[in-house]
């Protein structure tokens, strides 16, 4: 019998969402002072990856500048 694997991937849009989601967890302390600093750096290098994979803001402004 052939198993069927599945490709798991994670989209720009989930990246964003897990970042999303850190950032309430930490607003509504979720996590202890000495988590802090763990918590936050892999929330900035989540940020620097989404950051990086997202288009432009420069280019999605122009797109909606000319269809006006």
């Amino acid at each position: 019998m052939t198993e069927e694997v599945q490709k798991t991937e994670l989209k720009l849009e989930d990246l964003t969402m897990l970042a999303n989601i850190v950032d309430l967890a930490v607003t509504r302390g979720a996590f202890k002072g000495a988590e802090a600093e763990t918590v936050g750096r892999t929330f900035n290098r989540l940020v620097a990856i989404i950051k990086t994979l997202a288009p432009p803001a420069e280019d999605a402004a122009e797109g909606e500048e000319g269809e006006e």
